[in-house]
């Protein structure tokens, strides 16, 4: 009986194989398919003439394009918001990627003949194809930010530097359009086949080309939608830089407006997935591993109204709002805005902050500091204002510690957490009221000139070694 059924059935290994290699070459043909038939119509189009009529509408032109520059723009404002929140490489470099192309595809708009200018002026006729170019360099980097450890953390740190010179370069080639400097002084065409515009589109489709077999193979094994439309677009963007290099002379024509249309595509499909992404964390599924879980030395800072139960006891449940209230108000813009750190909660009448979490601040120890001091400041003001308030305490430690993803749909927190914080929590319970106790790495990074008086080696709660720690008085002016 045993021999009978291995007689009949299949061997096992080649049932595996076939069921796994069908559906998987199915799809990848359907996916390349696709992915070619833009360029297969584009073909079409430039083969037969008939087939590549003109339409000239330059109200269409201006409006389509000047709103898809501003739905850029927009697409640009979330994802950086969402890198510089999170401290991710690769969404601040996918954002430099909208702006660039957001910019001078509304530069392209501004300068449609018979708008706001009457006549053509070549800087406004190649911007998007010049936008793509530099979208493409952007591109291609936040598919190889990973590649290398410093890379993401340096990215970070000039993030400000790379979107003032995006919009720097909108500007100058604005200026450099209508004044009509050379090499913007000669007419030229959107779409060229024998000048430097089509070697500009060939690096371009290179660009996306390698960037987009990149993001396949991060996201291989987690394909979600986003990612895959990040992919997408990158191949469109790819064949419009194709239809720039081979359309020559054909404005307005069909060909003219496909691969423009594939610009519009392109962004569609982005703006379309990140708008069904959960949405407190939209780009979430494009964060670098590095964003999600790290080491990273960071400054924390802890602080703690003293007495404050006590007082909510006697001073009942409204005033002990107001005080909080007061007390919150104060402390989270100057920790944030001020000193550049990150409130990373509330709890009770303290709080915790953290400095350098994303990686950005070679500073952040003396930004711990004088976040501190400024605080006590206000609030020793306040509760000198107000007879009875309770005073404030803080506690300042420097060192190693692992800045985490913990959650998942619908509540994420990136916490930090290592014994760094541990220390920082118990260096605020020794503080003396009104003052500011930071700890000894800490107190090695503050700059020459700053005044702390030694309290000597602590023994803190649930630490085993003791501890050296200070009483900070003041920094340098």
């Amino acid at each position: 009986m045993g021999t009978r059924a291995g007689a009949l059935a299949a061997p096992a290994g080649t049932a595996i194989r076939d069921g796994g290699r069908g559906p998987q070459l199915l799809t990848a043909t359907a996916w390349t398919v696709a992915a070619l038939l833009p360029l297969i119509g584009l073909g079409s189009l430039l083969l037969r003439r008939q087939l590549d009529p003109n339409f000239s509408n330059h109200q269409l032109h201006f409006l389509l394009f000047l709103g898809v520059g501003a739905g850029l723009f927009v697409l640009a404002y979330a994802s950086g918001a969402a890198a510089r929140r999170r401290g991710d490489a690769r969404v601040l470099l996918l954002s430099l990627v909208f702006l660039s192309t957001g910019a001078f595809m509304g530069i392209h708009a501004l300068g449609t003949e018979g708008v706001l200018f009457q006549r053509e002026y070549a800087g406004f006729k190649v911007a998007i194809p010049v936008g793509l170019l530099l979208a493409a360099l952007f591109g291609a980097a936040s598919a190889f930010v990973d590649a290398r450890p410093e890379l993401a953390p340096l990215v970070m740190r000039h993030r400000a530097a790379l979107r003032r010179g995006v919009l720097v370069a909108m500007v100058v080639w604005l200026a450099w359009t209508v004044a009509e400097l050379p090499p913007l002084s000669r007419p030229t065409s959107e779409g060229s086949s024998h000048s430097l515009l089509t070697v500009l589109a060939g690096l371009g489709f290179l660009a996306y080309l390698v960037a987009a077999l990149r993001y396949m193979t991060v996201y291989r094994g987690r394909l979600d939608l986003l990612p895959a439309s990040v992919i997408a677009c990158f191949v469109l963007l790819a064949e419009a830089m194709v239809g720039v290099a081979v359309t020559g002379e054909r404005d307005w024509h069909a060909s003219w407006w496909e691969w423009h249309g594939l610009i519009v595509c392109a962004y569609l499909v982005v703006g379309y997935a990140a708008h069904h992404e959960w949405g407190d964390e939209r780009f979430r599924r494009l964060y670098l591993a590095t964003t999600r879980e790290r080491t990273q030395r960071v400054s924390v800072l802890f602080s703690d109204l003293a007495g404050f139960t006590a007082f909510a006891e006697q001073a009942g449940p409204a005033e002990a709002a107001t005080v909080l209230n007061t007390y919150y108000a104060i402390a989270a813009p100057l920790v944030s805005r001020r000193f550049g750190g990150e409130v990373a909660k509330f709890i009770g009448d303290g709080m915790m902050a953290t400095f350098n979490s994303r990686g950005d601040q070679p500073d952040h120890a003396e930004r711990a500091a004088g976040a501190a001091l400024a605080l006590q400041e206000e609030l020793t003001r306040l509760a000198d204002a107000n007879l009875g308030w309770p005073r404030l305490r803080v506690g300042v430690n420097t060192g190693e510690a692992v800045v985490r993803e913990m959650g998942g749909q619908g509540f994420v927190a990136y916490v930090v957490v290592g014994d760094t914080v541990n220390t920082g929590s118990r260096l605020e319970g020794e503080a003396p009221v009104d003052g500011v106790l930071i700890g000894e790495e800490t107190y090695r990074q503050l700059p020459c000139g700053s005044r702390a008086e030694s309290v000597g080696a602590l023994d803190l709660k649930g630490k085993a070694a003791s501890i050296q720690a200070y009483v900070l008085k003041a920094l340098p002016a």
